[in-house]
């Protein structure tokens, strides 16, 4: 892989945006060991940073064209699907079929996750979704079951994946939760997010940072008079002057609003005196398919680049976890392998990063999406589902299997309902594991997914203890 070191200011130009949301005064409080634990720096790169990527698949990823049966089931998939099913033969195998009574295969042009598949870094965890409580078909069909509000819905599935609780639906997302529980004093380099505001890091005692290329809007330090592009650092100091006057208005949201500012425009300093981005690698990322925004192999490359100077940033922190969005899976009038390909590729670069770092044993990435898609098609393509499968890679997972039940792709079956899939694992099951690897003890996760009770405990699951 292709690596060059960067200036400085070059990669300054991946500023820092700074947010304008409005966090929450108070939150959930860490223990002080916990706080201790996660504040010692990683300078000896000793094992004890982690690191979790999050990669959103906007629209609802259809992920039974991404992973087929060969065997045994293919012939139920092939009726089903139709003209959309994928051909058995050109389906890449999976080496190991996770003691299932089926062989599966990525479909052909997904070869970058069937290494790491093979080469057990990456696992499959099957059928995932948003749940209130456990269902079945018939608890569907006589309508006992309690389902999650809106189901099929985008934008409240979406965040109902990223609040992590169908149930009560809270406003703040998992991810901000951990932060409040991993650090008692707000961090602001915990979460991070290379795709703007999102519900699951909103909410917390700190708002998620945000890293982008250079562009024309109001929040950007340039724009404030603080850089270059901007003519010098007089009309800042203006702009810094009417916010420390601000700052002491009896007017609370102005107040809040001037303070959170002269926060962030003191942090840019705090990490330009600091030299933060010094000794950055550069990993020459797929561009990928035409998307709305940054791309995803250009979002996982600058989360290369941040990885690589973790140990730069003030206090050393250990835990980070980071938010990717790869946008364009709402596919009612097509099929989704430009994108499959796009991520497998994408995937396979960021992990070849993390060897080339050394660190591929502390960074967990997992893909979440609003929900899976329809069992049959519409002529064109499919509709909005419910259950569907997950990826999840790093040195700490149990690569090389498929974890849970994969379900029986025909409508007589017990996993079949409404042309959908019915989810065989939560929301919360899938996401606990990793929230354990990352440090958080049992009544920290009770208090990260709130109605994690509601479900069985699955342990370590597809995570190395």
């Amino acid at each position: 892989m292709h690596r060059e070191k960067l200036k400085r200011r070059s990669f300054i130009k991946h500023s820092l945006v700074a947010a304008v949301s409005v966090a929450p005064v108070m939150g959930l409080f860490g223990s002080l060991s916990k706080l201790e634990a996660a504040d010692v720096g990683d300078i000896n790169n000793d094992g004890s940073y982690k690191a979790i990527v999050c990669v959103l698949l906007e629209g609802g990823a259809d992920s039974f064209n991404m992973i087929a049966p060969m065997s045994n089931g293919y012939d139920d998939y092939k009726k089903a699907r139709g003209d959309f099913a994928l051909d058995r033969e050109t389906l890449k195998a999976l080496n190991n079929n996770g003691g299932l009574n089926e062989t599966f295969g990525f479909r052909d042009n997904m070869v970058a996750m069937q290494e790491l598949y093979n080469q057990n870094k990456l696992a499959v965890i099957s059928n995932i979704g948003t749940l209130v409580e456990p269902v079945t078909k018939q608890s569907l069909e006589n309508k006992s079951a309690r389902v999650p509000m809106q189901l099929f819905a985008h934008n409240t599935q979406r965040a109902l994946w990223m609040n992590a609780d169908a149930r009560n639906n809270p406003k703040d997302g998992w991810a901000a939760r951990a932060g409040d529980i991993f650090y008692s004093q707000p961090n602001p380099y915990f979460n991070i997010t290379l795709s703007g505001n999102n519900i699951m890091q909103a909410g917390g005692n700190e708002e998620a940072m945000a890293f982008n290329e250079p562009s024309i809007s109001p929040y950007t330090m340039n724009d404030y008079g603080f850089g270059e592009g901007s003519g010098g650092g007089d009309l800042g100091k203006v702009y810094k002057k009417m916010y420390e006057k601000s700052s002491n208005t009896e007017n609370r949201l102005l107040s809040t609003f001037a303070k959170r500012r002269l926060e962030k425009l003191d942090r840019q300093e705090e990490l330009n005196e600091k030299d933060l981005f010094s000794g950055v690698k550069y990993h020459d990322f797929h561009s990928g398919v035409h998307e709305v925004g940054k791309p995803l192999g250009k979002q996982l490359e600058l989360v290369a680049e941040i990885l690589s100077i973790k140990n730069n940033f003030p206090g050393k922190r250990k835990r980070q976890i980071f938010f990717v969005n790869h946008r364009n899976w709402d596919t009612h009038n097509s099929d989704n392998e430009k994108n499959s390909g796009y991520l497998s590729d994408s995937l396979g670069s960021f992990y070849k990063a993390l060897e080339d770092m050394g660190i591929q044993n502390q960074v967990t990435t997992l893909t979440i999406s609003d929900f899976g898609r329809s069992l049959t098609t519409n002529g064109s393509g499919t509709d909005h589902g419910w259950g569907g499968h997950c990826f999840v890679m790093g040195g700490a997972v149990k690569g090389g299997n498929i974890f849970g039940k994969m379900p029986v792709l025909k409508s007589t079956s017990s996993d079949f309902w409404n042309n959908r899939m019915i989810p065989q694992a939560s929301v919360e099951q899938y996401l606990t594991p990793v929230l354990k690897w990352f440090g958080a003890e049992d009544s920290e996760l009770d208090r990260i997914f709130k109605n994690r009770g509601s479900f069985i405990d699955k342990g370590s699951w597809f995570m190395k203890s």
